[in-house]
């Protein structure tokens, strides 16, 4: 009861609310009766599944390509959808941000646990599992500050470095001001904790609810993508797949066609490194009463003999809707699985000219997606041809894990070859999304503007 209490205010500190907020301060003298103290209370903080693995954001997948809504579902959906989708100035309508508060919760509480380590001796007794709390910490806060960097910053280029960046809270203080750091300073943040996270976490763990070494080298290889850095892509992600390397082939029992959820629940998906689940989006989610509808240019990009087809996508109203979900629940998967990084590895291969390498990705997975038999093995020798096919194998994979399709788009469009305008048309009225517009970044929550004064992103 403690620990939960605990959380609880947590909880009351970031829900964005001044009655909830004075509610904390009420409570804050309490908190010398259920601080942790202890690895086992840290690791439990970190183990609390309800805000670790299952509040990840995801809010930028309403604003991609690969789904419509009709009319009649787009003026049934709230409001936060609606403008999300239409890519609207005001997002929020005064109305408080599931995305970033659930996120700076965890960031806080991983933020308890590094200040609370400060006061527990690392001795030759207990070294593997301080070490494995404390890069358990870093890893999860490197995650939240990755993909809120995604979602509320600009895209990271030599031009952006000194644009505004995240608030980065380093310490468990609540009184601490809040200010917000260059893009260069979270990147910065993000790769020095992972690093670290690397040397601490434990090679193998027996739940995909915690990080190993692979899952820090994973994300250090998905933020140098974001980074443009090809090289240390390439090379995290080599060191990630060494690690790990397991792949579901779509053709074998574990996979139900006629399921609702067609992949193997929790943790029985060979595939997952680290296993994560979005906040609730019900235009972009896999329960059978998404608002939401496959695009027909995307659906249409999968051949008969893709098993991907027919495992991913269900008919619906005369449409086709998203049910290839890796999390077996109504939230879309947002963590870490093998399919990702061999397509990062992959595309980074094929961008520093290692072809051989990036067919050798492509033909693994896709051996492991097509009908048993039907997939012929390519082998593309031009540069620019297979980075094509690899990133259209991207969005074929990965149409709803978390909210990738909002990071290629983001990332992309910077590149001539793909830059996309992205349209809506509702209610007889034309929207659109031009490449590197302004509006690729979310405003931050008009609450936490209100209460700490940081800057607006500009719309």
């Amino acid at each position: 009861m403690r620990l939960f209490h605990f959380l609880i205010m947590i909880g009351i500190l970031f829900s964005g609310s001044c009655d909830l907020e004075d509610k904390w301060l009420d409570e804050k003298s309490k908190l010398s009766d259920v601080r942790p103290t202890t690895l086992e209370d840290f690791q439990a903080i970190l183990d609390d599944d309800t805000w670790v693995n299952n509040k990840f954001p995801g809010i930028g997948l309403t604003g991609t390509d690969n789904y419509f809504l009709t009319d009649q579902n787009y003026n049934g959906a709230e409001l936060l959808l609606k403008n999300s989708y239409i890519w609207a100035k005001d997002i929020y309508g005064g109305n408080m941000a599931s995305d970033w508060n659930t996120a700076y919760v965890l960031i806080e509480s991983t933020n308890i646990v590094l200040d609370g380590l400060k006061k527990v001796e690392r001795t030759s007794a207990n070294n593997f599992d301080y070490d494995r709390v404390k890069a358990t910490a870093l890893f999860l806060r490197s995650f939240m500050y990755y993909i809120l960097s995604q979602t509320y910053c600009q895209t990271y280029s030599p031009d952006h470095l000194n644009l505004p960046g995240l608030v980065l809270r380093e310490n468990s203080d609540v009184n601490q001001k809040s200010v917000r750091s260059t893009i260069a300073q979270t990147y910065e943040r993000i790769v020095q904790d992972l690093k670290s996270a690397v040397d601490g976490l434990p090679a193998t763990t027996p739940y995909q609810m915690r990080p190993a070494k692979f899952s820090a080298n994973a994300l250090l290889a998905k933020v140098y993508l974001a980074m443009e850095d090809y090289v240390q892509a390439y090379s995290y992600s080599s060191a990630a797949l060494q690690q790990f390397s397991a792949l579901l082939d779509f053709n074998s029992s574990q996979v139900s066609p006629t399921s609702s959820f067609r992949f193997p629940n929790y943790p029985n998906n060979p595939e997952i490194q680290f296993y994560a689940r979005q906040n609730l989006y019900r235009t972009v989610s896999a329960q059978s009463n998404s608002q939401g509808y496959v695009d027909s240019t995307l659906y249409n990009m999968y051949e008969l003999n893709d098993l991907r087809r027919s495992l991913f996508f269900v008919a619906r109203n005369g449409f086709y809707q998203f049910r290839g979900n890796y999390a077996a629940s109504n939230n879309n998967f947002a963590g870490i699985a093998t399919n990702e990084i061999l397509l990062i590895h992959a595309e980074a291969g094929a961008r520093i000219g290692k072809i051989e390498e990036a067919n050798n990705d492509l033909n693994l997975l896709l051996k492991n997606r097509y009908r048993t038999g039907t997939f012929v093995s390519l082998n593309i020798n031009d540069p620019e041809t297979l980075l094509f096919k690899i990133l259209q194998e991207r969005r074929k994979e990965l149409p709803f894990t978390g909210q990738l399709r909002w990071e290629d788009l983001r990332r992309l469009n910077k590149d001539p070859r793909f830059a996309k305008t992205l349209i809506r048309n509702i209610d007889g009225v034309k929207y659109e999304l031009a490449p590197n517009d302004k509006r690729y970044v979310f405003p931050i929550p008009d609450n936490e503007i209100r209460l700490s004064g940081i800057e607006q992103n500009e719309r």
